[in-house]
């Protein structure tokens, strides 16, 4: 028996990268967040100068099947959906919440879906058909 281990290729397929559980993040002095539990951290200037806010107190993540990211906080008026890429999150798309801006809130897994819910009012969006 001859093994090679050079030059072959192994590819795992039908990943599921779903976090089962929204992760709550409070942003530094510098706008970072860190994100232990998934080992994941960078800024958020960005984004607030997108949603025209200064700071807040936590963001909210969560990652669906495919491996996108999802985050959004209280104040913001869109999700923005994040593809991770080599040292970087690339904006794939923003997602505008219609009506007022979220107020509190909070990522479901659902599945094949990822599911926004504004606590303080009970509106509920699937992410996927928005």
């Amino acid at each position: 028996m001859i093994l090679s281990g050079c030059g072959s290729s192994l590819i795992i397929e039908n990943v599921d990268y779903a976090q089962p559980l929204e992760s709550v993040l409070v942003p530094d002095s510098n706008n970072e967040v860190h994100d232990q539990r998934y080992a994941l951290r960078f800024t958020i200037s960005g984004i607030l100068l997108r949603e025209g806010v200064e700071g807040v107190q936590e963001i909210r993540l969560i990652r669906d099947q495919a491996g996108l990211y999802y985050l959004t906080a209280a104040g913001f008026s869109s999700v923005y959906q994040f593809t991770p890429e080599q040292g970087s999150l690339k904006l794939m798309n923003r997602i505008a919440i219609p009506g007022d801006v979220l107020q509190q809130p909070a990522f479901n897994q659902r599945g094949s879906y990822i599911e926004l819910v504004d606590t303080s009012n009970g509106r509920t969006f699937n992410l996927s058909e928005v």
